[in-house]
C-alpha cells in the first residue's frame, strides 16, 4: 500500500508559521444562523521528514486535552513505513487502535510532535489489545473517541470482526468503554454480561462523539441504523466517574412519558439524521451554541450544525470546506481543546490520503 505525503513544511521550527503562511480567505453568505467565516488549507499533522520505521498514517484522530498541558490522540488505525526523501510515503504495517501524545494543547504545537505509545523498539502498541481468551486474529477494537478527568480517561470503542485479508473487511459487532488513571494505559476494557461490549451491533455505535459538558455530565453520541440506507444518531448520558457501567446511562427521549431521559434505550429518540460514523460536538461560547463537525458523504469535506441544547433540534448543516476526488477526505471533526478565542478560532481535522490534517477556521461575527 502507498499514500502520497507532502513535502512542505519540513523544519518542525516552522510548525507555527504554516498556518500564517496556509490561510485563505473564504467568507461564506450567512445562512440561518451559522456566521461567516474563513478557513485555512490544511496543515499536515504528521511528519514528512524522510526516514524508516515512521508513522505514514492514522485514522481515527480524536484528541483529548489533559490537565498537564499535553493531548491525548486516540487512534483507530496506524501505519507504518517509510518516507523516501522525494516525500512519498510506503506502509509496513498496520496496528488496529493506537494513542499518541503531543507536548502541548495549542493547535500550533500539533504538527510533527506526535509521540506514539510504543514499544521498546519504537512500534506503536495496540491501545486495546484482545486478551488471551478473545479470538486476537479475528477481532478488533478501534478507539473512537476519549474523555480526560482528574481520575484518568475513559476510551470508547467498536468492537470489528474481520471477515478478510484486507485492513478494512471488517464489521461492527459491539461497543465498548475502557478506563485508565494513566492516559497511556493499560486501558481495563469494561465488561457487560460477560462480554466487552455495552452495547450490541444493532444498538447505537455509542462513543462516535463524547462531549463532556459544564453541567457535569459526559454526553455520548451513538450511530445507528434507522431504516435501510439510512442511519441516525442517538444519545446517552452518564456522569464521569461511572462511564464503565451500562447501567449508569440514560437516553435522550423525546417521547418518555415522565422525563427526558430514560434508561430504557428502546425509547431513545433520533437527535441528527445523515451522520457518519464519526464526528464531534463541543459548545462553542463564541457562537453560545453547540457545535457538530462532520464529514460530508458527497466529497469528505467538512459539514457544520449549530442547536441550542447537545440533543437538539440541530438546524441545517452548512459547508465548511469541499475536498477534491483525489484527495480522499474523511473522518472530519473539531478538536474542541484546541479552540482558541473563546471558539471564535476552531481547529478541525480530516483525514486526506489516508493522513491527518489540521484545519483552522476563524468565525466571523453574525
Amino acid at each position: 500500500m502507498r499514500f502520497q505525503a507532502k513535502t512542505a513544511g519540513r523544519a518542525a521550527a516552522r510548525k507555527a508559521a504554516c498556518f500564517a503562511v496556509m490561510l485563505f480567505t473564504a467568507l461564506v453568505a450567512r445562512a440561518g444562523d451559522f456566521p461567516a467565516f474563513s478557513v485555512s488549507s490544511g496543515t499536515p499533522l504528521l511528519s514528512t521528514l524522510p526516514s524508516t520505521g515512521a508513522v505514514v498514517a492514522q485514522g481515527g484522530n480524536f484528541s483529548a486535552q489533559l490537565a498537564d498541558g499535553r493531548s491525548l490522540w486516540v487512534l483507530n488505525n496506524v501505519w507504518t513505513g517509510e518516507i523516501g526523501a522525494g516525500g512519498e510515503a510506503k506502509a509496513w504495517g498496520l496496528v488496529d487502535g493506537a494513542a499518541a501524545f503531543t507536548p502541548s494543547t495549542a493547535a500550533a504545537g500539533q504538527p510533527g510532535s506526535f509521540t506514539w505509545v510504543s514499544d521498546e523498539n519504537g512500534w506503536p502498541l495496540p491501545l486495546l489489545s484482545a486478551g488471551m481468551e478473545e479470538p486476537g486474529q479475528v477481532r478488533k477494537f478501534w478507539p473512537r473517541s476519549a474523555v480526560c478527568g482528574p481520575a484518568g480517561c475513559a476510551v470508547f470503542y467498536s468492537i470489528m470482526n474481520n471477515f478478510g485479508p484486507e485492513p478494512y473487511d471488517c464489521f461492527r459487532v459491539g461497543q465498548g468503554v475502557a478506563v485508565s488513571a494513566d492516559p497511556a494505559g493499560p486501558y481495563q476494557k469494561s465488561r457487560e454480561g460477560g462480554r466487552y461490549s455495552l452495547w450490541n451491533d444493532i444498538e447505537p455505535a455509542f462513543g462516535s462523539a463524547v462531549l463532556a459538558d459544564e453541567d457535569g455530565w459526559v454526553y455520548v453520541y451513538g450511530r445507528v441504523l434507522s431504516a435501510p440506507g439510512e442511519y441516525s444518531v442517538q444519545l446517552a448520558r452518564a456522569r464521569p466517574g461511572a462511564l464503565a457501567s451500562k447501567a449508569a446511562y440514560s437516553y435522550y427521549s423525546a417521547d418518555a412519558a415522565t422525563s427526558s431521559w430514560t434508561g430504557d434505550l428502546s425509547e431513545a429518540s433520533d437527535v441528527m439524521k445523515d451522520m457518519p460514523d464519526e464526528f464531534s460536538v463541543s459548545y462553542n461560547d463564541f457562537l453560545k451554541a453547540y457545535l457538530a463537525v462532520y464529514s460530508s458523504a458527497q466529497d469528505g469535506g467538512a459539514m457544520a450544525r449549530l442547536a441550542r441544547y447537545p440533543w437538539g433540534p440541530w438546524g441545517e448543516p452548512f459547508r465548511l470546506f469541499s475536498c477534491a476526488p483525489g484527495d480522499y477526505c474523511y473522518g472530519a471533526k473539531e478538536q474542541p481543546g484546541l479552540a482558541e478565542e473563546g471558539g471564535k478560532r476552531v481547529y478541525l481535522t480530516a483525514e486526506k490520503r489516508h493522513s491527518p490534517y489540521l484545519y483552522r477556521v476563524d468565525l466571523k461575527q453574525r
